[in-house]
């Protein structure tokens, strides 16, 4: 069975109080459940991560991600994160040009080449984010700038390399506005990507593709039926136990009837 991503990204929310009595709540739950091939991954804020990787095990039912590293094994950079230091703590992965960053923190495809690079050295998994604006959209540039996010962001790297990542579409329209691409432009762009990925790195290159923006326990079972989703980057969904739970559910539900 092809192997199926769950991430519960929470961005700058929680305490490390209410991460820890999430974790609690949610571990018993997930232990009773058989995940199979699916991963689950929790991405909370840096200074959650060291109290969260005592409450787990590695090959547990459930990992952790990190929001974001430096593009640098180490220095004088104040306020930064290394791959490294996340490396040496239980986390397995990055996420990795999320929209937001992009954003507000400027990140250009360049520098997120430098990043996937990093993590890789580090033996984590990078989860690189790609999507395009409103605007784009209704310019008819969603494909060009898809496109182009993901060759610059990849540039200089082997197809062995490039399929150790994940990638994760998320129209910066749909995140957290509550509006969510239909499935026909979902399943458009999830193909357009892996097309992608293909002409440039080959017919046998098999790199799982999530979507982020506005996923819930409502419109998830469409969502993860589409072909080329392999699973979901969750933002607001993943706040709650029960919400992250059922999400936890119905991609294991649609993974098994894939399978069959």
């Amino acid at each position: 069975m092809e192997k199926k991503y769950l991430i519960g990204n929470w961005k700058m929310y929680k305490t490390t109080k209410e991460a820890i009595a999430f974790m609690q709540q949610l571990l018993p739950t997930l232990e009773a459940i058989d995940t199979g091939s699916l991963g689950v991954f929790l991405a909370p804020s840096f200074v959650h991560l060291s109290d969260m990787a005592k409450l787990i095990d590695r090959k547990g039912p459930i990992q952790l991600v990190a929001q974001n590293c430096h593009h640098e094994a180490e220095g004088a950079f104040t306020g930064e994160v290394s791959a490294a230091m996340l490396s040496t703590i239980k986390v397995s992965g990055v996420l990795i040009g999320h929209s937001e960053r992009r954003m507000y923190q400027k990140e250009d495809n360049s520098l997120l080449a430098k990043k996937v690079k990093r993590v890789l050295k580090t033996g984590m998994q990078p989860f690189l984010c790609c999507g395009e604006s409103l605007e784009d959209r209704k310019n008819g540039k969603h494909k060009t700038i898809v496109k182009q996010q993901l060759q610059e962001s990849l540039c200089g790297m082997t197809p062995d390399e490039v399929a150790k990542l994940a990638v994760a579409y998320e129209p910066v329209w749909a995140i957290g506005t509550g509006e969510v691409a239909s499935l026909d432009i979902i399943t458009e762009m999830h193909y357009f990507i892996r097309q992608t990925l293909l002409e440039a790195y080959g017919g046998s290159i098999k790199v799982p593709i999530l979507y982020g923006g506005s996923c819930n326990p409502q419109n998830a079972a469409a969502i993860f039926s589409a072909p080329n989703v392999a699973g979901g980057l969750i933002g607001g969904a993943s706040l709650q136990v029960d919400s992250f739970i059922q999400l936890v559910k119905i991609l294991l539900e649609k993974a098994n009837d894939k399978a069959h």
